[in-house]
């Protein structure tokens, strides 16, 4: 085929290619030109060689990624590169929708000659001595890439984050400086890999070298609204008012944002997950969280510095004939998660924490005297100690020295005897309770927070935290202080005006 000299212009442009030469299968199935929509269009023109995008869903990046590394493959010789799906299942999906589907139906196909085309994997060799191939995976590989695109870091570093270690550590650095990298995700809660790359680049501002991520962000506002219709504001809730002025979102927006408001039920919550206007708000509003946002920054109107007295911090004095309990959590090893102490007062018609402990340098047995220290301090108020792992070592110190111990009592169906057990028990049965119980009097608006530290875990707790009951190194983030808080909240029945030392009767550990 003879090319003008026109044709070989537009065809030396890689926009003009993109745009032109290759074919996708769209949300009815159809196979149509590609076109680079709104978002995407913008992104192709801001582009870094290091990339971070978050971004709102159907906004069609993977197949943008698809297409351009794509064309990369087949117009650069010995060009490698490699698209990474968070599960081998997505992997082979997009290899086959939109990787293989755009080669297979390019208009310049006849012209190459395809090496190997295997599963998840094209390579085409220029008869020259030099190929080119693409790759699709669930996991960083180890050689030499020129180019790598990385979908949903966000979900990745969430569930699989040894995974995510590899990649990071092992694929990444080994790019060349004037490789390129993008890493396009979702918001998946405030913590992991995706979540602190993409602040530190955000906060940043513009990239001044190769080798920094520079941070894009796509909302829904980049969506196709040309069948949006107007609706007037008076027609809607009020709070749209005012998140429009606050945004400054034109008619047809805020219609949008309306439209996607009453298919969501008008669940407040739903909308800022599926529809988050800003960065802030697409972290804080994904992730499953187990407690309502609202009723979070809530708390805030009780946050106080409180008086700090090495790992303690005091908020409150004791108040002679308040009631009184102690929560602990134990450490499950010096330098890894930490040894927490919350202490509520549960007189006032709305409890309230008074003091809070966090140390991660303390061994189990020393813990037991602060268990003590802050129990004697608020009038020998119950201490109830997290019984698991090395909260028995605490445990045994501490019965030696205190006397007012929170104790388990559960009847033996055989025996038909009561047993008792020192300590709190946190399992697979029990955890799920006391954290559904935090939630209800948090959401409700029940205690008194002071502690910022304490509100900080509460915006970062999500559901499927609640099942895990083991401390575990992969984990990114750590909820030591809530758990000492839960704790805490369960002794709010069990706790009495004055107790006295000869009304206890001494417990002894059989767990």
């Amino acid at each position: 085929m003879l090319l003008t000299q026109s044709q070989k212009k537009l065809i030396a442009s890689k926009n003009w290619r993109i745009n032109h030469l290759y074919k996708i299968r769209n949300k009815k199935q159809q196979t149509v030109q590609f076109n680079l929509n709104k978002a995407q269009a913008d992104f192709n023109s801001n582009k870094h060689t290091r990339n971070i995008i978050l971004k709102s869903r159907q906004l069609g990046f993977t197949t943008l990624e698809a297409i351009d590394m794509i064309d990369d493959c087949l117009w650069e010789r010995n060009f490698n590169g490699l698209m990474i799906s968070k599960e081998q299942e997505v992997a082979t999906e997009t290899f086959k929708e939109k990787v293989y589907y755009a080669w297979n139906n390019y208009q310049l196909k006849h012209l190459y000659n395809v090496d190997t085309d295997r599963a998840n994997q094209l390579s085409f060799d220029f008869q020259d001595g030099t190929f080119s191939k693409i790759s699709v995976q669930s996991s960083g590989r180890a050689g030499t890439w020129n180019r790598v695109h990385i979908s949903e870091l966000g979900y990745l570093s969430k569930k699989y984050p040894e995974r995510t270690r590899e990649i990071l550590q092992g694929t990444i650095p080994a790019i060349p400086r004037e490789g390129r990298i993008d890493i396009e995700s979702t918001a998946e809660g405030e913590q992991g890999s995706f979540y602190e790359m993409f602040w530190e680049a955000w906060n940043r501002g513009d990239p001044t070298r190769p080798t920094e991520y520079k941070a894009h962000f796509y909302n829904w506002q980049w969506d196709d609204m040309s069948d949006v219709m107007v609706i007037p504001l008076a027609e809607m809730d009020v709070r749209f008012k005012e998140i429009k002025e606050k945004h400054n979102l034109t008619d047809i927006e805020i219609s949008y944002y309306y439209d996607a408001w009453i298919a969501l039920s008008k669940n407040w919550n739903a909308l800022k997950q599926e529809y988050p206007i800003t960065p802030e708000e697409a972290f804080v509003a994904s992730g499953d969280k187990h407690f309502d946002m609202d009723s979070v920054e809530a708390l805030k109107i009780y946050i106080k510095n409180g008086e700090r007295v090495g790992d303690w911090v005091y908020y409150e004095e004791y108040q002679p004939g308040h009631r009184y309990a102690l929560g602990a959590d134990v450490s499950e090893g010096i330098g890894k998660d930490s040894s927490t102490i919350c202490v509520m007062d549960f007189t006032p018609l709305k409890p309230k924490v008074v003091a809070e402990y966090h140390s991660n340098k303390i061994a189990p047995d020393l813990f037991a005297y602060e268990c003590k220290n802050g129990g004697t301090r608020y009038g020998s108020c119950l201490v109830a100690v997290e019984r698991n792992y090395y909260g028995h070592t605490t445990l045994v110190a501490l019965k030696g020295m205190y006397h007012n111990i929170y104790t388990e009592e559960k009847m033996d169906k055989i025996s038909n005897q009561t047993t008792t057990k020192l300590g709190w028990y946190t399992s697979a049965a029990t955890k799920p309770k006391m954290m559904f119980e935090l939630k209800e009097a948090i959401n409700q608006q029940l205690i008194q927070v002071p502690s910022k530290w304490l509100i900080e875990e509460m915006r970062t707790y999500s559901q499927d935290d609640i099942a895990q009951i083991k401390f575990d190194e992969e984990q990114a983030r750590h909820w030591d202080r809530l758990m000492a808080f839960a704790i805490a909240w369960q002794m709010k029945g069990q706790t009495t005006n004055e107790v006295s030392p000869e009304d206890v009767k001494l417990n002894y550990l059989d767990d």
